[in-house]
Parts: C-alpha cells; sequence; structure tokens
C-alpha cells in the first residue's frame, strides 16, 4: 500500500513537473492567472494555482488514455522514451562544444549580488555616447532620477557592476568552485562568494526584488527528500509482470540494467553541470538572474528546445506509466482480500482493466496536485517509497533468518545483511530528510497492519512477526534440551 501512494504521488509529481515547464518556458501566456508584473508572494501564489489548474486538466487527459487502454501507453511510451535519449544526448553533446565555444550566457553581478536580469538590457551603471557619458536602466533602477547627480542606494555607489558568463565551459575550472555545499536561508541573497562586496552588516537591506533570493530554505536533507524521488523505479518492472513473457528472467536483468544505466546518467550530470556552470546560475532556481532562461537548454547542443519539448514529454510520459502501474497495484491488493475495505477496487473491465482502482489513483494523485508545490510533493513521495524499500528489505531478511521452505533467492552474492543494511539505511533517511513526515508515514503504516489484524483477512499470506516468535520460541526450546536446568530454575508442575 505504501508502494502504490509513492507511485500514484509520482504521477503528480510528474505532472507538476510538466506543468511547469509549460507555464515557464514553452507558453508562458498560456497562464490563466497572469504572472507579469506580479512579484513576490503574489507572483508565486499566480504561479501556483495555474499549475493546480492545468495539472488538473493534464491529469484527466492521462486518465481518460490509461482508461482507454494500456496497449496506447505502450505506444506512447516509445516516443516519450525516444525524446528523453535525445535530450540526454543534447546535454553531453553541449558540454562537449563548451570545452571550444562556451554560449554566451551572462550574469549581472553588483558587488557579489546577483541581479534579476528584467527590467535592464545592459550590465553597466553608465555608458559612453558621442554625447558623453549616459546612465543605464540599472541606474534608474537604484537611483531616484536617470541623472549622474541623482541619489541612489548606497550598496549600488559603493560596489561595481561586473558581467560574468553562467556557462564559462568545461576546461574553465569552475568545479572547484562549485566543489563543496552552499546552503541558503529562504530570501538569503544568491551571492558569489569569490567578489569583493562592500556594505554595511548593519544597513537592512533595500531593493530586494532587484535581486537574485533564495526561495526556500535549504539543508542537505531536505534536497535528498527533493531529489529521492528521481533515484525510484526499481519495482517498475515488477509492476508490468503480468504483461511480460519471461518475468523471472526479464525483471532481474532489466532492472539491474536500467540502475545502472541511469546512475552513470544521474552522477555524471551532477559533475559536468558543476565543471560548466557558474555556481549563482546553479541556484538560481527560475533562472531570474539570466533572462529566465532554461541553464540547462541554454547549455544543451544544438537548440535549447531539445532539452524542454524533451523534458516535457518525458515528464507526460513518466505521468502516464505511473498512472498505468498504481490502479494495477491497488487492484492486485483488493482481490488478494487482505484488506477488505478495498475488495470493490479488485473489479474492472472486461478486459481486466482496474477500473475503480484507476478513479481511487486518479483522486488521491490530484491531492498531489493541489498541493501544486514541487518541492512539497517530493518529500511526500520520498516517504512512501523509502517506507516501501525498507519493509521489502525487512521482510527479506526475516525470510532467510526464518529459513522458510518458500524463500529461495536466487542472486549468489545475496546475504540477509544486505537486506538489514537496505532497511536502516531506509529508516535513516526518512528521519534525516523530514522527522515528522516519517513518523507520519510510519503512523499510517501502522494503522493499515492494525486494521488488517482487526477485520482479519480472507487469505494468510504469513506474518513475518509472528514468524519470528515462533522461531524465537523453538530455538528456546531446544537450547533447553542441552543440558538438566539449574536448581534455582526449577518450577513445580502440577
Amino acid at each position: 500500500i505504501c508502494f502504490y501512494l509513492g507511485t500514484t504521488y509520482a504521477g503528480a509529481m510528474y505532472i507538476l513537473g510538466a506543468i511547469e515547464l509549460l507555464l515557464i518556458y514553452i507558453a508562458p501566456k498560456a497562464a490563466i492567472f497572469p504572472l507579469e508584473g506580479l512579484e513576490g508572494p503574489e507572483a508565486e501564489a499566480a504561479l501556483l494555482n495555474n499549475m493546480r489548474v492545468y495539472g488538473t486538466i493534464l491529469l484527466t487527459s492521462m486518465a481518460t488514455v490509461v482508461f482507454v487502454g494500456v496497449k496506447y501507453v505502450n505506444k506512447l511510451a516509445l516516443v516519450f522514451l525516444a525524446c528523453v535519449i535525445l535530450s540526454i544526448l543534447a546535454v553531453y553533446a553541449g558540454v562537449i562544444k563548451t570545452a571550444m565555444d562556451p554560449p554566451v550566457f551572462p550574469v549581472c553581478v553588483l558587488g557579489n549580488r546577483t541581479l534579476v536580469w528584467k527590467s535592464f538590457d545592459v550590465c553597466a551603471k553608465t555608458i559612453e555616447t558621442a554625447n558623453g557619458t549616459v546612465t543605464t536602466q540599472l541606474w534608474q533602477m537604484f537611483c531616484d532620477s536617470p541623472f549622474l547627480n541623482a541619489t541612489c542606494d548606497k550598496y549600488f555607489v559603493a560596489n561595481n557592476v561586473t558581467e560574468i558568463q553562467g556557462i564559462p565551459g568545461v576546461t574553465s575550472g569552475i568545479l572547484a568552485d562549485n566543489l563543496f555545499g552552499n546552503y541558503y536561508e529562504k530570501g538569503d541573497l544568491i551571492a558569489r562568494d569569490k567578489m569583493e562586496s562592500v556594505e554595511d552588516q548593519d544597513e537592512p537591506l533595500t531593493n530586494a526584488n532587484r535581486y537574485v533570493l533564495a526561495d526556500i530554505t535549504s539543508f542537505f536533507t531536505l534536497l535528498v527528500g527533493i531529489y529521492f524521488p528521481s533515484v525510484t523505479g526499481i519495482m517498475a518492472g515488477s509492476n508490468r509482470s503480468g504483461d511480460l513473457r519471461d518475468a523471472q528472467k526479464s525483471i532481474p536483468i532489466g532492472t539491474i540494467a536500467a540502475i545502472t544505466t541511469t546512475s552513470t546518467v544521474y552522477m555524471s550530470s551532477v559533475v559536468l553541470f558543476g565543471a560548466c556552470i557558474e555556481g549563482v546560475v546553479l541556484r538560481d532556481k527560475f533562472g531570474e538572474g539570466v533572462h529566465g532562461n532554461l541553464v540547462i537548454g541554454t547549455l544543451a547542443w544544438p537548440s535549447p528546445w531539445v532539452i524542454v519539448i524533451g523534458s516535457f514529454f518525458s515528464t507526460c510520459g513518466a505521468g502516464l506509466q505511473s498512472l498505468t502501474g498504481a490502479p494495477r497495484l491497488m487492484q492486485a491488493i483488493a482481490k488478494d482480500g487482505i484488506v477488505p475495505a478495498l475488495r470493490i477496487f479488485g473489479h474492472g473491465k472486461a478486459n481486466g482493466e482496474p477500473t475503480w482502482s484507476l478513479l481511487l489513483t486518479a483522486c488521491i494523485c490530484e491531492s498531489g496536485i493541489l498541493i501544486a508545490s514541487l518541492d512539497s510533493v517530493a518529500p511526500i513521495l520520498s516517504m512512501f517509497f523509502l517506507m516501501c524499500y525498507m519493509f521489502v528489505n525487512l521482510a527479506c531478511a526475516l525470510q532467510t533468518l526464518l529459513r522458510t521452505p518458500n524463500w529461495r533467492p536466487r542472486f549468489k552474492f545475496y546475504h540477509w545483511t544486505l537486506s538489514f543494511l537496505g532497511m536502516s539505511l531506509c529508516l535513516t533517511l526518512m528521519f534525516l530528510c523530514s522527522w515528522y513526515y516519517a513518523i507520519v508515514a510510519m503512523v499510517i503504516a501502522g494503522s493499515i497492519y492494525k486494521y488488517i489484524e482487526f477485520a482479519g483477512a480472507e487469505k494468510e499470506w504469513g506474518d513475518g512477526i509472528r514468524g519470528l516468535s515462533l522461531s524465537a520460541a523453538r530455538y528456546a526450546l531446544m537450547r533447553l534440551e542441552e543440558g538438566p536446568p539449574h536448581t534455582k530454575n526449577w518450577r513445580p508442575q502440577l
């Protein structure tokens, strides 16, 4: 059930990602709630409302496609896979190109503070013309008039304006600057630490909307929770096992190959981005300091649209896969009869398609879309997946310790300590990422377990805790036969 909830919320996350790409980079004018002229909390609220409306529309469309038939999802999957492969190749090609010809991607910095490059055209305070020195639009942003004798912001007067390259290239040596973490509180200035900045620490920040600010408070464990959903999917093959010709052979090979491929892509991307892109640009979530451009799109070759369109279709494809796999999981749970209240979701169309489970999945997915913020949905998703993986590892370890006859793992390097280590890592990550989400997830899992124990199941698939108690009792009884009991341990038997 935790895996089902995780897969369902993954669908919400992918849909929100697709809508974010659509509204920010593909078609900003399609926004129902206009973003132009809005700043701060008002702009954030308008963006979230747009994501709720468009997310609901996209979810309804995807659910309709899945309802019509999984064969159409399988046909679209090849198209989405091609988009993903082309996008990855475009990024690697762009990295190679930066070694010879880095793209022109300027960032304007005042002192060491990154400026929002939206209302000015030249990164300079003044420019020389035939008529003499003329102030720029940037000057007018920090001063009360366009004249050289104007009263200006103190920080603006005391510091120089510098234009740096946002993507200096893989041979620039920028990797050394990006090697270590640099975390911010919400509202902190995104600053380039190695540049000089003349400022009065007691002076309050003025013209804050002119600078790029951190949109959330970031720290290592929070970022782990946000990043973790990108490395889930190890059980994607198991979700579709009924559609495989030889599941016993295909699932292990496919799973290991997929994990190896994706891990290589993820780790190489992290290193290459750090080696090519300026740190202040990497921490600028919405690209405010680079005219709102998609940084990875600019890095890619031959065109930024390869990344934008590829990312959009890949997120749509991942969302479809989640809406395809999650209802089948719920249908299987319902048919097993383990949870009596879920029996209705075991029914479907004549061809076995899980109609009622799809409806439930769409409703739960909608709750994630109504949250609207990717940074808020991702930690919830992480909890459910970590809970699922923790119980899988716990079950494997218990089965080995109990020596049950039906447990025969075929992987020759398997040992129960590996499962125990995996369980411990999952539990640790849960509390590191968000201890309160972890407690809520464990309460949900415990409530489901007690409900099954109370309501009773039509089928008994075994209970690891009772099995462990039985094994411990058997072990204790056998130890009693090793020798006569000590005098003080004697108990009368009447």
